[in-house]
């Protein structure tokens, strides 16, 4: 899912770098750029943005007063080089605020924060609920994962594979160890020292083996047993 978004700035190297910053940038889609409020607005009349990436110091109509009269209003990341603007951005329910000049890391930052709103928007509207996602880096490119959606986890020296529901892994750099610290021991098991399992994704477990939903088998290491027991048993007391 790409949110699709528009960035205004009447600077032209402020405007490219952020138009470029959108671009790069895996599940954003940059659907115009503009250096005026103004040509912005007209445009929105007529077409739909789910966020808006905006200036505030801007010549003729600023983007504080742009962003307030608007009826519909998009999610908003402001940007400017005055950091005292902030508390003014956050009355106008900005969902961030970036201070120029904006580095990459900043401002993937805030996009991280514009998909999180707008899927718990989504969620709200089709009474699904919203889902808990991280965003991994691969292959020079930040994914949006849904934890749920994750089979199970397989460390390859210096990097993971992550096994989802999508078609194929996303290889990452990282450690097996990190990411069983940030998953819920709840919802997710080590149970081998190359492999974290969603416990939700086990379709059978026998001979030292689990077999997947997705019908791949993993090894259950010999430590990591007394673990694995203890959940079967619990969810076998719990029926």
């Amino acid at each position: 899912m790409k949110i699709k978004c528009i960035a205004i700035d009447d600077e032209p190297l402020a405007l490219q770098q952020l138009s470029r910053y959108i671009l790069d940038t895996e599940f954003l889609e940059l659907a115009g750029s503009f250096r005026n409020a103004l040509v912005a607005g007209k445009w929105l009349s007529e077409n739909k943005a789910d966020a808006i990436f905006v200036d505030i110091e801007m010549p003729g109509i600023n983007g504080l007063d742009f962003i307030r009269e608007m009826n519909q209003k998009p999610l908003v990341v402001f940007t400017t080089a005055h950091s005292e603007y902030a508390l003014e951005g956050f009355k106008v329910d900005a969902t961030d605020y970036l201070l120029k000049p904006i580095g990459y890391r900043d401002f993937l930052h805030s996009a991280e924060k514009v998909y999180r709103q707008f899927l718990l928007i989504q969620g709200a509207a089709t009474g699904q609920g919203n889902k808990h996602i991280i965003f991994v880096r691969s292959e020079y490119k930040t994914i949006p994962l849904a934890i749920e959606d994750i089979i199970f986890i397989e460390s390859q020296s210096e990097y993971v594979r992550i096994f989802s529901h999508e078609k194929r892994p996303i290889m990452t750099l990282g450690s097996l160890k990190s990411y069983q610290e940030m998953l819920s021991p709840r919802l997710f098991l080590r149970v081998h020292r190359s492999f974290i399992v969603n416990l939700s994704s086990i379709k059978s477990i026998g001979n030292k083996q689990i077999l997947l939903t997705n019908d791949m088998r993993i090894p259950v290491g010999k430590l990591y047993e007394p673990d694995l027991k203890k959940h079967i048993n619990e969810n076998i007391h719990r029926k």
